[in-house]
């Protein structure tokens, strides 16, 4: 059976083509990260890493509330990003049950470099498209958005969806 598509409908549906714009965003920015050195298959976490940046006193905890995630989930992460360079776990002065996770100045690099080559991705394309088209595209994404999803995992998110709409290997 053939799908009836109305006349002057293009047939191209919106989500998909949303998808794969943000995948081919995500390999803008990836193949700059990785002209600056970050090769990683696996990226480290960027929101973890952004709050143990910008809190002397961020807690496994106090993580998995943040990421609204569970605090299992949390260390699962952090130790991993230990493993990897980007973080260390310093024991509290005042409780010795507590830890603290600090970023490493691999981490502190990795969110320069990447924040840098998201700014070069956006100005690559507010240059090709110009920006009262840049500014449609944005007018577009608010009226997407959950309204009142403030914090979204937009990167576990995303490869969740696309992976649902066969668009992983993109």
């Amino acid at each position: 059976m053939v799908a009836d598509i109305p006349e002057g409908d293009s047939g191209i549906a919106l989500g998909p083509q949303l998808v794969r714009s943000w995948l081919g965003y995500r390999r803008r920015v990836e193949e700059r990260l990785a002209a600056g050195g970050f090769t990683e298959k696996r990226l480290p976490h960027g929101p973890l890493l952004r709050l143990c940046a910008k809190d002397d006193e961020m807690t496994v905890s106090r993580i998995g509330r943040e990421l609204e995630i569970s605090r299992q989930g949390a260390s699962k992460q952090v130790t991993e990003l230990c493993e990897q360079g980007y973080l260390t776990l310093e024991k509290s002065s005042g409780d010795g049950r507590e830890k603290f996770v600090r970023p490493t100045a691999s981490a502190l690099a990795f969110l320069r470099s990447f924040d840098q080559a998201r700014r070069e991705v956006d100005e690559e394309i507010r240059a090709r498209l110009g920006s009262a088209a840049l500014d449609a595209l944005t007018a577009l994404f608010t009226l997407l958005a959950e309204p009142g999803e403030a914090r979204v995992d937009v990167w576990r998110e995303a490869r969740a969806r696309a992976t649902l709409l066969g668009l992983g290997d993109q």
